[in-house]
């Protein structure tokens, strides 16, 4: 179920703050129009770059060449504030103090460490009010869109993206229950595609959610993911379709002659992952993966969902990213080269 945002906008008696409600019901003073944004998890900064670009006050880390292309170019230039985005990682207070962002947005996983300490991170930024946003699992990303929405007075176009994302997935629950069939799916990570998630795993979650059975059955207990197997595992597992994350492996593995008697090889089902500006599947996670669950659904049920990927494509990096994305580019994105 999709929670109903709550912003109440009521003015302070000592000064002109409204008071914005976050997804976890927790009241912040902030001002009444927002210009300066600090997104402190790469999730959240490109959530935010869709819904209101101006309004990012800084990155987590540079953005790399491939994906700076897709980009506008005033954002890629901004300072580089770091963040909290796990692996011990932690903002650069004394940049955020200089840059002095009217909010900070934060994940449901910094939540965790508890408000004392982030603030005791943040140093002399430690005033600045703090906004919590839920966005693990693909429904939760979806879900946010309204109240950065709400937060940028972006509420209309944050609408359109909020209902792009619901209808999508929507459309993979009905596939996925008109489905007769799962099909086996191997997602390989790695140069030498012997690194995967768990079946349980959120890097995973398009998988189970187009209506396909990943075959590495596991408890996910690594939030980072990569589980390492060995070769025997991939061949008794015997996937039908293989989702390949690196561009090596995917040039490699139909030359590989130890990996021509799975299925996925022999009956040429091995799929590259998509990437432009972000993955369209996992790391980094972003709204991209609503593009990624289409095309999955496509892949993993042809007889229930076809689906124009051309067009697909080109209305949503339009609708998301506000570019026209032309054919080279896209053939760029879907690794069209690396065949």
């Amino acid at each position: 179920m999709f929670k109903i945002l709550i912003l109440i906008f009521s003015f302070c008696l000592y000064s002109n703050a409204v008071i914005f409600e976050d997804m976890f019901g927790e009241q912040t003073e902030v001002k009444p129009n927002i210009q300066k944004i600090y997104a402190s998890n790469p999730v959240l900064l490109y959530s935010l770059y869709a819904v209101d670009k101006t309004k990012i006050a800084g990155l987590n880390f540079p953005f790399s060449e491939g994906e700076a292309k897709y980009l506008d170019e005033r954002t890629i230039n901004l300072p580089v504030l770091g963040g909290w985005f796990g692996q011990g990682k932690t903002p650069n207070n004394e940049m955020i103090l200089q840059i002095n962002p009217d909010v900070i947005l934060l994940s449901d996983t910094t939540k965790r460490l508890g408000n004392e300490k982030i603030k005791e991170s943040l140093g002399g930024a430690k005033n600045i009010p703090l906004i919590y946003l839920k966005s693990n699992s693909l429904e939760e990303l979806v879900d946010s869109f309204s109240y950065l929405g709400k937060l940028t007075s972006q509420e209309s176009r944050a609408k359109k993206l909020e209902e792009y994302g619901k209808n999508t997935l929507n459309l993979a629950k009905e596939i996925s229950l008109k489905a007769t069939k799962k099909p086996k799916v191997y997602y390989a990570e790695g140069k030498n595609g012997l690194e995967t998630e768990c079946d349980t795993s959120l890097h995973s979650e398009l998988i189970n959610l187009a209506g396909a059975d990943n075959v590495h059955k596991c408890e996910d207990t690594n939030p980072f993911g990569k589980q390492s197997i060995n070769f025997e595992q991939v061949l008794g597992y015997n996937p039908e379709i293989i989702l390949v994350y690196e561009k090596e492996f995917y040039q490699n593995i139909y030359k590989d002659s130890k990996w021509k008697n799975i299925n996925a090889v022999k009956n040429k089902q091995v799929f590259f992952l998509p990437k432009g500006p972000f993955s369209w599947f996992d790391r980094p996670p972003s709204f991209m993966k609503l593009l990624g669950l289409k095309w999955l659904l496509s892949i993993f049920h042809p007889n229930l969902y076809q689906l124009d990927i051309n067009k697909e494509s080109k209305d949503f990096y339009e609708l998301f990213l506000n570019m026209t994305l032309n054919n080279e580019q896209l053939n760029e994105i879907m690794g069209k080269n690396l065949d």
